[in-house]
């Protein structure tokens, strides 16, 4: 039987191969699916000849017959579907078959008290290989309602012609324990293979993906790395254009047309500057990075210098500058001023550059508490405008990332199309919301509410005294390695201080040894990159190696690196706070000023 049976599954399964070779790849479901189905062809041909050599054996001509044609019927299904005959057609063409040629059988040699009975139980098998689930449950249910049916007729009293002598049917209990094993190790073998295929696909997923994690971090990496040597790179010498155009504005020597000039010189390095933080903030807040900081501040002189800074831009046009903040407005509360700033001075620039003549206002009040979820309080701004408002089109184009509501406003206007984006997420990261109500010709109203913790003044700010006439003799330390940057510095301080005594060394090392020769200064001013030591370490070995008082000298770092985790480094190097380049010439008085006793 073997020897008989081995060529034609040898032929089978080399025509399959290449069958699926042509085929080109196939979905994964597909795939096991073809497979199987040849698989199903090979066992149930091997089970007829070895019926039919039995069938032979006992001079069983219908036997032979009935298995010659399965054999027939599996060797044509298999040929139908190397021609491309669709695969759904000749799983019912096999179940039919199989059904048929097992009851055939069973019929003939007993029914219900044939031997090959189990073989019909074993015939729906293939259903299991249907597409749809129904088709699958109705393939299975036939065999076992053919069983139930020669069951009853039994019962019925009919009867069946036994065409083999009862001692003969021995043979078939063998061939039957032989047959239904052999199809059990078949189609477990198959299955497992299936399975393995899966785990290993799965394996290479997980690869793929583990992969492709690490790119996307490596790439994040040197995102990360990018944004903070552009950061450092631009506002280095941004500080300088600032700092020194700022000082050259305010000397009262200058006529009215070199004023003017320089004028135009500060607020173009002021333009590009804001150009620069709105890319770099755009950065952040992909990367998830963007930094909020929490702590006291005046809202009212916030709000107040905010309106103040786009004043002189609104004075261009026929507009109603206003701002109203109502009387039961907190003074201070905790938060960041710097990016409440920021949120204003976007929301009030678009007011401005949208509006021709008109009003523009900004609003600010405070909210009732509320109890779900409970906040101390919130703060509502609002700034209104009668420019030309939204078309509700074009609304919600309005906060995504380089966009403008209309591409003719980018050609009429300017701008990069990153001021509400960037405002959206400012908001959002400080927990807050933001909504507006345009009207096309009527103009357009920018709502926030934020909320907030009430706070009292901070002590050094009780201490803080005006800055344009302080006569403290203030004992100052500027370490950088850019000697433009340390002149700027010295020559904002001196502005404001004209007794300070502003001493300046060019790195790290040289800080040290400044501070632990000297009787003790005020406060340090330390960059954060330098050759020969670096800032942090500076500080580091000032904090841990010299005594008191050098030991506790303030030190406040001077970096042109806008990653929220470099504040975090300075504080663990032992710095007292950090101040972004370029940065305000009186805020950085004020600071200096509040280390003084």
């Amino acid at each position: 039987m073997n020897t008989s049976n081995s060529p034609l599954s040898a032929t089978l399964a080399g025509h399959c191969g290449r069958f699926l070779q042509r085929r080109g790849p196939l979905s994964s479901q597909h795939h096991e699916r073809e497979w199987l189905f040849f698989s199903f062809l090979l066992i149930l041909t091997l089970g007829y000849a070895a019926f039919a050599m039995v069938s032979w054996q006992l001079d069983f001509e219908g036997g032979v017959l009935a298995n010659g044609l399965g054999i027939l019927a599996m060797l044509a299904l298999g040929g139908l579907r190397l021609a491309h005959v669709r695969l759904s057609l000749l799983i019912t063409a096999l179940q039919i078959l199989t059904l048929a040629q097992a009851f055939c059988i069973t019929w003939l040699t007993g029914g219900i008290y044939s031997a090959t009975i189990s073989w019909l139980a074993l015939a729906p098998l293939p259903a299991v290989l249907a597409y749809r689930q129904g088709a699958r449950i109705a393939g299975l249910a036939v065999g076992w309602l053919l069983i139930l049916g020669l069951y009853g007729y039994a019962l019925l009293g009919g009867e069946m012609a036994l065409q083999i002598r009862p001692q003969d049917l021995i043979h078939w209990h063998l061939m039957m324990a032989i047959v239904i094993f052999g199809m059990q190790l078949a189609l477990l073998f198959r299955m497992n293979s299936v399975r393995n295929e899966r785990m290993q696909r799965a394996q290479q997923q997980r690869r793929k993906l583990r992969q492709l994690t690490k790119n996307m971090q490596h790439t994040q990496q040197q995102k990360d790395l990018f944004v903070a040597s552009v950061s450092h790179e631009l506002r280095t010498p941004m500080n300088a254009i600032l700092g020194l155009a700022d000082l050259i504005h305010h000397d009262k020597r200058l006529d009215d047309e070199v004023r003017s000039k320089i004028e135009v010189i500060q607020k173009s390095g002021e333009h590009l500057l804001t150009i620069i933080n709105d890319l770099l903030d755009h950065s952040q807040m992909q990367a998830g990075r963007l930094q909020v900081e929490q702590a006291p501040f005046n809202l009212h002189e916030t709000l107040l210098s905010s309106f103040q800074l786009l004043k002189r831009r609104a004075a261009t046009k026929p507009l109603q500058y206003t701002l109203h903040m109502t009387p039961d407005l907190p003074q201070w509360i905790v938060g960041d001023s710097h990016r409440l700033t920021q949120i204003l001075v976007n929301l009030l620039g678009n007011a401005i550059k949208f509006t021709t003549q008109g009003e523009i206002e900004l609003h600010c009040s405070l909210l009732p508490a509320q109890e779900d979820p409970p906040t101390p309080c919130t703060i509502r701004l609002a700034v209104r405008d009668t420019g030309m408002g939204i078309a509700p089109e074009l609304q919600h184009r309005v906060f995504q990332s380089f966009s403008q509501a209309d591409s003719s406003i980018a050609r009429r206007f300017g701008g990069n199309g990153l001021g509400l984006s960037i405002t959206k997420g400012l908001v959002e990261a400080m927990g807050g919301a933001i909504g507006f109500e345009s009207q096309v010709g009527l103009g357009t109203t920018f709502h926030v509410t934020l909320p907030c913790t009430l706070s009292h003044a901070p002590a050094y700010a009780q201490a803080l005294v005006e800055t344009e006439n302080s006569e403290k003799a203030v004992r100052i330390l500027i370490a950088d390695d850019n000697p433009l940057n340390r002149q700027i510095a010295s020559l904002q301080l001196r502005r404001h201080l004209p007794q300070a005594q502003v001493t300046e060394v060019a790195n790290g090392l040289e800080a040290f040894e400044a501070v632990r020769d000297s009787d003790g200064f005020d406060v340090v001013l330390m960059d954060l990159l330098m050759p020969e030591m670096d800032g942090q370490t500076s500080a580091r070995k000032i904090r841990s190696e010299l005594p008191e008082p050098q030991r506790s000298t303030p030190i406040i770092a001077l970096t042109a690196n806008a990653d929220k985790d470099e504040l975090a480094r300075c504080l663990e190097a032992g710095m007292n706070e950090s101040m972004l380049k370029p940065f305000n010439r009186s805020l950085l008085v004020k600071r200096v000023l509040s280390y003084v006793a």
